[in-house]
């Protein structure tokens, strides 16, 4: 598992506003060669001073940072309330805190309490601080002067490196990224969690074999803890070795049997291997196995998707439905917001875009209920408005699609942030589908996302119907077989296989 890529093991509503926090700008060459030459000469010294007035509190920072590298975020986070409880003014204490949070407002409350205790902490502090909260706030501009500076401040610290990359993976800057984990690790070779984020910016590189290497070092470092079998075991499931994949994933549950992510991985493989019962069973265990809240969510959503997976969409609603009663007991409106969505798109993908919409509105009240910051809100409406211009196409009515997607183009070009600016050539691509402009919608796909399932099979039906055979062969070999813990993967999947054996010619 990545420690970018939490939604894995928690709440996909926290993991999404999580995500706010580490989600990169695009990096000038001016910036590229500033950073190389700050790291040419790296030893391990000059770490970001960690400003505490209690040594308990440090101490126990310090065990919440170690569980955290290991990925244990619900014993982390216990460690950096504690730490906060011993001294409330420790700023760095609330941003771990908020960054092991497994609720909205959880993480909101954690993050502002770092921002109002800041002037406390050292210079480095406030920057990660900073960075952030302009990360929570849509800044991107913000967030990426701010991780420079922090990068020109303290170059020989293994961790602000490894921030700024985690943050040049949001930005899908995976080259960059490579970089920066490589002076992480150059700085503190035992730094094991630079090893394992690194093997996730050569899988996302598409470089499978420099992937596994890193997760195999990974190995080598932590062959006690759970995680590293973990993203060992999402690379094999990635390469189609889907046995090899469950054991590796049964290994980091026999270290640790609460370990979600490998109950979820384990409940993908069986799908993608279409054994819908071993799937839900695996999901199942990920259930009992769960602690909290976010735990529970998670366990659920992978039964949704494994209903999904085998082509059952009305039990998948049928287990959302017992989400969102559990959503709405706990007063958690974002992740209501989430499951409301998630049931749109279902909608979606059995062609009911009236019911759809429906959805897609109910999600936008929730979200616009929910504890969390006005910025994520304006985003919630985006993406409301990116949805039902989606239902508008899928309607027929060409009128509310051009507009709806008129409207989109305008704020995320604007105001949008890298992940909006993707989503608005993805949008362009589906209405020049919708007008039937393939040429068009090739070019937007090529620049949308390209970690996106659907995507990725709409572009590979584009370049198939356009003649371009072998570019449409290798979109929907990817479309079928990457992207594997994605939660699009399930709506697709199925036509994506069809597709790549009718190019493949079997």
């Amino acid at each position: 598992m990545n420690t970018i890529i939490i939604q894995n093991t928690r709440s996909i509503i926290i993991a999404s506003l999580a995500a706010l926090a580490i989600t990169a700008c695009d990096q000038s060459n001016q910036g590229n060669e500033e950073n190389e030459h700050a790291a040419a000469s790296i030893t391990r010294d000059a770490a970001v001073p960690i400003t505490t007035t209690s040594d308990k509190s440090r101490d126990l920072y310090l065990e919440g940072r170690a569980l955290l590298d290991d990925l244990y975020f619900v014993e982390a986070n216990e460690k950096f309330t504690q730490a906060v409880a011993e001294d409330d003014g420790f700023a760095m204490g609330y941003f771990m805190q908020a960054a092991t949070s497994t609720t909205a407002a959880d993480f909101f409350a954690a993050l502002n309490k770092a921002e109002e205790c800041a002037g406390n902490a050292s210079e480095g502090e406030q920057l990660y601080i900073t960075a952030a909260v302009a990360g929570a706030n849509g800044d991107q501009a913000g967030q990426e002067a701010t991780l420079r500076s922090l990068i020109k401040l303290h170059p020989k610290d293994e961790r602000t490196h490894n921030q700024f990359a985690n943050f040049l993976i949001g930005q899908q800057d995976f080259e960059g990224a490579i970089k920066h984990y490589g002076h992480a690790i150059k700085i503190a070779p035992d730094f094991a969690s630079a090893h394992n984020s690194l093997g996730y910016a050569h899988r996302s590189a598409d470089d499978l074999d420099g992937a596994r290497a890193a997760f195999e070092e990974y190995v080598k470092l932590r062959p006690d803890q759970a995680n590293p079998y973990d993203s060992l075991a999402e690379l094999l499931m990635e390469m189609g070795d889907y046995d090899a994949s469950v054991t590796n994933y049964r290994k980091a549950l026999e270290i640790k049997p609460s370990f979600a992510a490998s109950y979820a991985g384990i409940s993908i493989n069986h799908s993608l291997k279409g054994e819908a019962d071993e799937a839900q069973a695996a999901a199942a265990e990920m259930l009992g196995a769960a602690r909290n809240f976010a735990e529970r969510q998670g366990a659920m959503f992978r039964s949704v998707t494994s209903h999904l997976f085998a082509s059952d969409p009305n039990a998948a609603i049928a287990v959302s439905e017992t989400m969102m009663a559990e959503a709405a007991a706990e007063g958690n409106h974002a992740a209501m917001g989430g499951v409301a969505e998630y049931m749109g798109d279902i909608m979606m993908a059995s062609g009911n875009a009236a019911k759809a919409e429906e959805h897609f509105d109910v999600a936008l009240e929730h979200r616009l209920q929910a504890d969390i910051n006005d910025a994520a809100k304006v985003r919630a409406k985006r993406a409301h408005i990116f949805k039902t211009a989606i239902t508008s196409m899928m309607a027929d009515d060409g009128e509310a699609a051009a507009s709806r997607t008129a409207e989109y183009l305008a704020v995320a070009a604007t105001d949008g942030t890298s992940f909006e600016k993707r989503r608005a050539h993805e949008l362009s691509a589906y209405l020049a589908m919708f007008k039937e402009e393939n040429v068009s919608a090739a070019a937007h796909f090529d620049n949308a996302s390209q970690l996106n399932p659907i995507v990725l099979y709409w572009a590979a039906r584009v370049h198939k119907d356009l003649g371009n055979l072998d570019r449409a062969r290798d979109l929907a070999d990817r479309a079928a077989n990457r992207n594997t813990l994605s939660g699009n993967l399930p709506f697709f999947r199925a036509g994506a296989v069809t597709l790549l054996a009718e190019l493949s010619g079997e």
